[in-house]
């Protein structure tokens, strides 16, 4: 819009008129003038919305509203300071389309007024009110969790039923739940002998010992981890133009499933996704860094400002929708325009894990590791020293030359608190490391994530070689750090606290693509005290280097006597074997868990620009309902802790609820609150408010067991109900809304995938955990390229949550039953009926090359073609066929065989449905 001459006249004078009024202090007359000038603001977007203000009208007799500016962020008025007053910039038309008034301005001396109005303090009326004030948190999910006593879920859910003229209906034969049980928590079918055995158990608790026996199975947390991996974007591909493979982030896809099985607390099962470094669970952390990241950094400084925003916008958004079921990422450019998070509340948050960077990071060693490891650097170090007569060459030097990919240095144990890695002289330029790892029975000490503090001497200036990267865990030329001079100058490392050392590793570049910069004459150096130095070790002892890099030092073993010649080929091959064993050792204690560096200082971005840094802010969380109380240098790790143990605080009205909603929703299909990662004011009303309050208090109550919640939905009548249609019913809730029947539907991808595979006796329940199995071929080029596989085998046969990850890409047979990809925060899978799906059904290799195990299996285990039908239907649908579902089976293969018959049994709706 724009105003017409009139107006802008109009609205150039009561503008001058409102800060005359008030400066003057001239009351009555400024609120005349807002009752006249407050429409044209609003018409024309004036962003100085006060926040306690759902309809956003702009408030100038308000002060709190001056001071906190509206949807911008931007405080509209700063008492004292002009020049960061959003009003005054308005009024000087410095942000292009804002400018008030629009097409005029204010003449210089009432600009220059208003300027010393703001700068003298910004006085205002008392009745002006305060400079903040309260947000009312009136909303339903924004109030404290309160509890109905002596409540069960059947009594709520029959209320509502009673109060639309519904019933509850009857409970669902035997042979359906325990079908149905199976598949709700297992995501596999019952076998024939399992549903025969409570079909004919007549005991009073027949149904709570099955739960019982459902929920202690190891089934049951691979099922339900399903649905977590989606909520969190778990994926083992970096995913955008590369889409590299991530080998070690299937650790925290197992973690999922241990901690469901084992019933952890999901207070606990939250804080240590955040913190678990601090906790004891170092691979939780693989939660912060389970989203995408873009490996290709652009060469301008601002496109990686962005992409480093864009990485923490992932970390922050999914923390918010997952564990507090608000869309905390609408806040990054402006304030949220419907609940009360402002931009402030994003970037403190932001401020929390500024310090998480995407990345492999080595876990402590068990302590039956770091023995082991400690064990062979005695042996691999007696070894070396029986086989220095055997070296080819100058003896005096036996070390072999330093090479790019990994060099190690061990000596006598020595109490330290400080190394210091001089470089000397190097390949080619200033000296470059990729990590400096120094070790204390095993445990690398001088990662900063233990507290170990990096200085240097100087860093060379580049945006890619930093000196955080020295101990951040990280290895490649990517992440590593570059010396300000070409010989001379130095890194240090401050351990935590003085520490018995016996080992340093360190490289140029552990890919070994580069081995430019490479320090070939070095001095390692040790203190107690800071510039107290001693020499631990040096480049003296190696071989000159020659740019042919070697490993290790070459021996002969002809010139000497055949015995002692055999002797030293044994200790050759026992050296490399060691060297092997410690090697792997080393390796399986990476995790794609991130790494923590100390960040600096974070502001807030106007309009999310990173270039528009404004007041600098410190971590916290949402300040309408708590504040962490952190300093702006607060610890990284402190940090996270902090959040961590407000989101799982039972004052936190949001977490239990929103943890028992999706629960319920997986239940039933519909969760009590049907927006189930938004319950602000933009989500949906629960349908059952006492319900779902009393179900998170019944969480809390019972030390956060998920699997309590678990127990109390599958012992109600509610879930134990029928699945018939009524018509009565159906005219008053069509979508089975009020629970007056169970909801049926399909089953998930995974679930459909295993359930094959189950009643073709293929599935490997054995095969779980570890690395998982590719539904590709890939394509190992610089971008990834990945190819359907065509021919599967035993190894691809285990339970789907089991197969690797691969962002942008869909297994080709099961992806098409709505499997979202792994980017994206997915709370509930859509469910669509496409050609596609049927097709992939009946027609793909994967299926008929189970349709004819499924045969076999029917041919080995009955012996006449009526047995081979009934155990089908046994295997498929739990129950025996009817005498005309026999009849037809019996035509069907006369005429198609055996194979097409299984075939057709394994596409059947009744195969693929929850009942």
């Amino acid at each position: 819009m724009t105003l017409n001459r009139q107006g802008r006249s109009f609205f150039r004078v009561r503008l001058s008129v409102f800060f005359f009024t008030i400066i003057l202090g001239c009351e009555a007359k400024a609120v005349d003038f807002i009752k006249d000038i407050e429409p044209i603001f609003q018409a024309h977007c004036i962003d100085c919305h006060g926040p306690d203000e759902q309809e956003s009208q702009f408030r100038l007799d308000r002060l709190a509203a001056l001071i906190s500016g509206g949807n911008s962020g931007e405080p509209a008025v700063v008492p004292g300071k002009p020049g960061e007053s959003f009003l005054l910039k308005l009024i000087l038309h410095e942000e292009s389309g804002m400018e008030m008034p629009p097409d005029d301005s204010l003449s210089d001396s009432e600009i220059a007024s208003i300027k010393a109005w703001i700068a003298g303090g910004a006085k205002t009326p008392e009745s002006y009110g305060p400079e903040k004030t309260d947000i009312e948190l009136s909303h339903w999910s924004f109030q404290p969790v309160k509890r109905s006593q002596g409540s069960t879920i059947d009594r709520f859910i029959r209320d509502k039923l009673v109060a639309n003229g519904l019933t509850l209906s009857p409970t669902a034969e035997r042979r359906v739940l325990v079908r149905r049980l199976y598949l709700v928590m297992l995501g596999i079918p019952p076998t024939p002998e399992q549903v025969e055995a409570f079909a004919t158990d007549e005991s009073d608790d027949a149904w709570q010992n099955l739960v019982e026996r459902v929920l202690a199975s190891p089934h049951c947390g691979e099922r339900w981890a399903t649905y977590w991996l989606d909520l969190v974007r778990f994926g083992e591909t970096h995913g955008y133009e590369m889409n590299r493979e991530r080998p070690t982030a299937w650790q925290y896809r197992d973690w999922v499933i241990e901690s469901l099985n084992d019933d952890k607390p999901y207070d606990e099962f939250v804080r240590q996704q955040i913190a678990g470094d601090a906790l004891g669970a170092n691979v939780a952390t693989g939660f912060l860094v389970a989203g995408p990241v873009d490996q290709v950094k652009g060469s301008d400084p601002k496109l990686r400002q962005i992409q480093r925003m864009n990485e923490l916008d992932d970390m922050i958004n999914t923390t918010g929708t997952a564990f507090l079921g608000l869309t905390t990422g609408c806040a990054r450019c402006h304030n949220h325009k419907f609940d009360p998070i402002s931009q402030r509340d994003y970037y403190s948050m932001q401020a929390v894990f500024a310090g998480v960077q995407h990345g492999d990071r080595a876990l402590p060693p068990t302590p039956e590791t770091a023995k082991r490891i400690a064990s062979l650097d005695e042996e691999i170090s007696e070894l070396t020293n029986r086989l220095k007569k055997f070296i080819i060459g100058d003896e005096s030097k036996p070390r072999p030359a330093v090479n790019a990919k990994r060099n190690e240095e061990v000596f006598e144990e020595r109490d330290a608190r400080f190394i210091r890695f001089t470089i000397r002289k190097t390949t080619g330029g200033e000296g470059c490391l990729d990590e400096l790892e120094i070790y204390s029975n095993g445990l690398n000490v001088a990662l900063a994530s233990s507290g170990s503090k990096a200085i240097s001497s100087g860093d060379f200036v580049h945006p890619k070689h930093k000196l955080m990267h020295i101990n951040d865990g990280r290895h490649g030329n990517d992440h590593s750090w570059i010396v300000d001079s070409s010989s001379g100058d130095w890194v240090q490392i401050e351990l935590a606290e003085p520490t018995v050392i016996d080992r340093i590793v360190w490289s140029r570049d552990r890919s070994g693509k580069y081995t430019d910069r490479l320090p070939i004459e070095y001095r390692i150096d040790s203190a107690m005290e800071a510039d107290n130095w001693e020499l631990l070790t040096s480049s003296a002892d190696r071989q000159t280097f020659t740019g042919k890099e070697s490993a290790s030092p070459k021996y002969q073993f002809e010139k000497f006597p055949s015995a002692e010649a055999q002797q030293g080929r044994v200790w050759q091959n026992r050296l490399q074997a060691a060297l092997e064993e410690k090697r792997q050792l080393e390796k399986s204690t990476l995790v794609y868990a991130g790494t923590f560096v100390q960040p600096g200082p974070t502001h807030r971005l106007y309009r999310g620009e990173p270039d528009a840094k404004r007041e600098q802010v410190a971590p916290n969380a949402i300040e309408v309902f708590t504040s962490l109380n952190l300093a702006t240098n607060a610890p990284e790790r402190d940090r996270r802790l902090a959040l961590a143990n407000w989101i799982a605080s039972k004052d936190n009205p949001l977490t239990a609820r929103v943890i028992v909603n999706r629960l319920w929703q997986f239940h039933f299909g519909t969760g009590i609150v049907d927006t189930p990662s938004d319950f602000g004011l933009n989500g949906s009303s629960p349908s059952h408010p006492e319900l779902l309050d009393w179900l998170a208090s019944e969480l809390m109550d019972h030390n956060w067991s998920l699997k309590h919640i678990h127990r109390l939905i599958l012992n109600s009548d509610t879930w134990r109900q029928s699945n018939r249609p009524n018509e009565d019913a159906i005219r008053v809730d069509a979508t089975s809304r009020l629970l007056w029947r169970f909801p049926p539907r399909r089953l998930e991808a995974e679930a459909i995938r295993d359930s094959i595979l189950a009643v073709t006796d293929a599935l490997d329940l054995e095969a779980a955990g570890g690395p998982g199995f590719s539904p590709f071929e890939v394509e190992l080029e610089n971008v990834r390229h990945y190819h359907a596989k065509q021919a599967f085998g035993p190894a691809d046969w285990r339970r789907m949550i089991y197969m690797t990850k691969v962002r942008q890409e869909r297994e080709q047979v099961f992806g098409a039953f709505d499997c979202p990809d792994a980017s994206m925060v997915v709370a509930k899978r859509s469910r669509s009926t496409t050609p596609l799906q049927a097709l992939n059904l009946l027609n793909s290799r994967f299926v008929m090359q189970q349709a004819d195990l499924f045969a076999k299996r029917l041919e080995n285990e009955s012996d006449t073609l009526s047995h081979q039908i009934t155990r089908a239907w046994r295997l498929c649908f739990q129950r025996k066929p009817t005498d005309e579902e026999l009849a037809d089976s019996v035509s069907f293969i006369e005429q198609e065989g055996v194979q097409q018959f299984t075939r057709a049994m394994l596409n059947a709706n009744e195969f693929v449905f929850i009942p």
